[in-house]
């Protein structure tokens, strides 16, 4: 019984150290770069030892990252006086005209749009591979898998001539569309969704309820965990995507990987930009998280037990 007591004492000791090893190596680069984001350039290159605690040169270091000619980090609003004067309605009404977003902004409302999209359609279609029978349905969901092998650089030069060819180049959309059928997500919600009772969908259809109401209004409230693990996933990913904004967008509609790589010159590197511009764009994800972190455990758990 002690050996026992002792064996299940070691294997929590090395788990917790673990974690806890874990947590460190993650937070430090965080930590770091936020504390680089707060001092002047020229103590962040000149520095040999570590700084644990911030300087105080942060806003210094955004205002010369929101000077920038050649990229506009965070947006502004222009002519605000004049339409301020036209009343506080026409400024409503033309707020979007005024509205200069920049690369935060870009990227929060690809990765938002995208991200919702994205939900509807994985789960939609996870909802019929998990609780429909129709002809080739193993053949078109594996080859639905097999798209996650392909890396995004083969995926560049057709997806450009695509979005050309429609006119959609330097849009939005261009960004939005072409994973908005995620093939992870749809894997994810079928997994998932296989849980629910199939006697309880028969219930609900001699009730009455239509195809899309048992998608609606049974699937869908049930499955709040998993797509708030999946939220997370497609945001992260649609935040951190690179080559093909960098190709398909021009200047006024970059995103942060886009803009931050702006700042690296050919002659000089702007660290002290670069810092800011890292800080700030962990922000969104960092508030995304804690907002879901209980539905995000809970819902990868669920996905790794089933089938």
């Amino acid at each position: 019984m002690r050996e026992s007591t002792r064996r299940e004492g070691a294997w929590q000791f090395l788990t917790y150290t673990f974690i806890l090893l874990g947590t460190v190596v993650t937070l430090v680069p965080l930590y770091w770069i936020f504390v680089a984001s707060t001092l002047p350039e020229s103590e962040f290159l000149s520095s040999t030892d570590p700084r644990l605690l911030p300087g105080d040169a942060f806003l210094s270091n955004f205002q010369s990252l929101q000077a920038r000619e050649n990229v506009q980090f965070v947006g502004s609003i222009g002519q605000m006086q004049e339409y301020i004067q036209l009343g506080p309605v026409y400024f409503a009404y033309d707020f979007w005209h005024l509205w200069n977003p920049g690369a935060i902004e870009n990227s929060v409302f690809i990765a938002v749009v995208y991200t919702l999209l994205s939900l509807l359609l994985c789960s939609m279609a996870g909802f019929a591979f998990a609780k429909y029978e129709f002809r080739f349905k193993k053949p078109i969901f594996y080859a639905i898998l097999a798209t996650l092998i392909l890396p995004i650089q083969l995926l560049v030069i057709p997806l450009f001539l695509l979005m050309s060819q429609l006119d959609m180049t330097n849009t939005y959309w261009a960004i939005i569309l072409p994973w908005a059928a995620n093939p992870l997500g749809i894997f994810l919600m079928r997994q998932n969704m296989k849980s629910i009772p199939d006697a309880l969908l028969e219930s609900a259809r001699m009730d009455g309820a239509t195809e899309f109401q048992l998608y609606y209004k049974i699937a869908l409230p049930t499955m709040k965990s998993s797509l708030a693990a999946l939220a997370i996933i497609l945001f992260l990913f649609q935040w951190n995507l690179f080559l093909f904004p960098l190709v398909i967008l021009e200047q006024s509609k970059y995103t942060i990987p886009v803009a931050i790589n702006q700042l690296v010159g050919a002659q000089r590197v702007y660290y002290d930009q670069i810092m800011v511009a890292a800080t700030l764009s962990v922000v969104p994800i960092f508030v995304l998280f804690l907002f879901l972190q209980k539905q995000f455990v809970s819902g990868i758990l669920a996905g790794s037990v089933k089938e």
